[in-house]
């Protein structure tokens, strides 16, 4: 009998993964309309389609790097009330050519974030304080907002923009200016880890992956009191699926658009297990 399951959120430490560095790389334009430029462009929205990126694979995303341009990276830069947000969409270029992507996920908020100083072709890390769920199918989009900056002639290194930046003012801005010549480089490390590393753990495996209609879970390992299936944001969603003891579980995923997700189990004891997988 199906029947629905009491899907919550489950906050656990995950063991660490080795990370994968992904990049868009390497131009030789420099522009202080990222993290520099506090007067003109201190939001920036911009989009990196699943082509730009090398070595993209599933995975969430822990840290981002920028490359030091040629202007002011000598002195790094602090930059006050630093705000990043990321998302996702099947779409390839801004609503209109000038609309702002909104529902973004918050994973970085500082009251002040410092850059180190450097030199100009090296790169320079962003820690995430929340990982960000990727999916290489989709393109991903970076924003980022500051109020304050002490070196506003700092620079980075990128591309031409071709559309695939905007900026403004303010990140609660509709529409955005695309004059910027720039477009920059990026890397992020991905966490791929499919689960716990510990021996005690439990051990969540799902298939077929892709799914299409039925996903079918099997945990060894315990009996999985609690599961769960996140978007690519975090976010919970209600599926339905046969008894928590069933070998394997079934869990009805039609109703699920196509796209990157994940699955958690957690046990009385408070083991943890979890799998990606893909929606057909």
């Amino acid at each position: 009998m199906i029947r629905t399951l009491t899907l919550s959120l489950l906050v656990t430490a995950l063991a660490p993964a080795v990370a994968q560095t992904v990049q868009k790389c390497c131009g030789t334009s420099n522009s202080t309309f990222l993290l520099g430029n506090v007067g003109t462009a201190p939001h920036t929205q911009s989009l990196y389609l699943p082509g730009d990126l090398t070595n993209a694979s599933a995975g969430e995303i822990t840290r981002l790097y920028y490359r030091y341009g040629t202007t002011g990276v000598a002195n790094g830069n602090t930059l006050g009330d630093m705000l990043v947000r990321m998302g996702q969409t099947t779409a390839t270029t801004f609503s209109g050519g000038t609309t702002f992507f909104t529902g973004l996920d918050t994973v970085l908020q500082l009251a002040a974030f410092d850059i180190p100083p450097g030199t100009s072709g090296d790169w320079f890390v962003i820690p995430m304080q929340t990982p960000f769920l990727f999916d290489p199918a989709q393109t991903l989009i970076v924003d980022i907002h500051f109020t304050s900056s002490t070196t506003t002639n700092f620079g980075c290194y990128g591309t031409t923009n071709n559309d695939r930046k905007l900026y403004s003012l303010s990140p609660t801005d509709i529409t955005g200016i695309t004059t910027s010549t720039t477009w920059q480089d990026i890397g992020f490390d991905l966490n791929t880890s499919t689960g716990l590393e510990e021996p005690d753990a439990l051990r969540a495996a799902v298939f077929p992956n892709p799914a299409e209609d039925v996903l079918m879970l099997q945990v060894d390992g315990g009996t999985p009191t609690e599961v769960e299936v996140l978007d690519l944001h975090g976010r919970p969603l209600p599926v339905t699926g046969t008894a928590l003891h069933s070998t394997p579980m079934l869990l009805d995923v039609a109703a699920l658009p196509a796209g990157l997700y994940l699955v958690r189990v957690r046990s009385t004891d408070g083991r943890t297990g979890q799998a990606r997988w893909m929606k057909r």
